[in-house]
């Protein structure tokens, strides 16, 4: 009987052991599974960030390049808008004082990209030089190519027109500018 009990014992045993062995198994393969799907996940969830990162990253790209763009335009004049530059240059010269007088707009066939003006500043000689510095300066791209410098005198009365004897002539002195310049526009 002691044979038998060894015997089943030694059978006993080397099922368990075949059992834990396959279950061993098992065990492996279920635990590379989970290995497999778990960088399949993390592969990705790292595909995902980094095209989030570059969608960011575009997005800041796109705003920079607008912002850069707006910035370029600004030395332009748009042809279409070019009552908003002239009025621009019109209230260049009322800010000073002085008054500017637009006597021409020219594109000239040649060259689309470029916009002749002639103006006419009318003031003291402080006001158009002022302007004239202003219009130096203007945001845009500007190529000043003539400046005429004129100096007129308007004479007026001072006083009451029915007095004859308190009448006095005053000279006051009116100077004008007449410049010509060639601005570059977004055509």
């Amino acid at each position: 009987m002691k044979k038998n009990q060894t015997t089943l014992i030694l059978i006993f045993s080397i099922i368990a052991t075949i059992l834990a062995i396959c279950l061993f198994f098992f065990l492996l393969k279920v635990i590379k599974n989970k290995n497999q799907q778990a960088s399949v996940v993390f592969t990705t969830l790292e595909k995902k960030i980094r095209e989030k990162e570059n969608t960011i990253m575009f997005a800041e790209k796109v705003a920079e390049i607008k912002l850069l763009q707006d910035s370029v335009n600004s030395y332009f004049v748009d042809p279409n808008r070019i009552d908003i530059f002239v009025g621009y240059l019109e209230e260049i010269g009322s800010s000073v004082g002085g008054e500017v007088i637009v006597q021409s707009i020219e594109v000239p066939l040649k060259t689309k990209s470029i916009i002749s003006f002639k103006l006419s500043i009318l003031g003291t000689f402080e006001e158009v030089m002022k302007t004239i510095a202003l219009l130096e300066n203007i945001p845009y791209q500007i190529d000043i190519t003539q400046v005429y410098l004129n100096k007129d005198i308007i004479q007026g009365t001072q006083g009451d027109v029915k007095d004859v004897k308190k009448e006095k002539v005053v000279e006051i002195p009116t100077w004008q500018a007449d410049i010509s310049f060639n601005i570059l526009s977004s055509d």
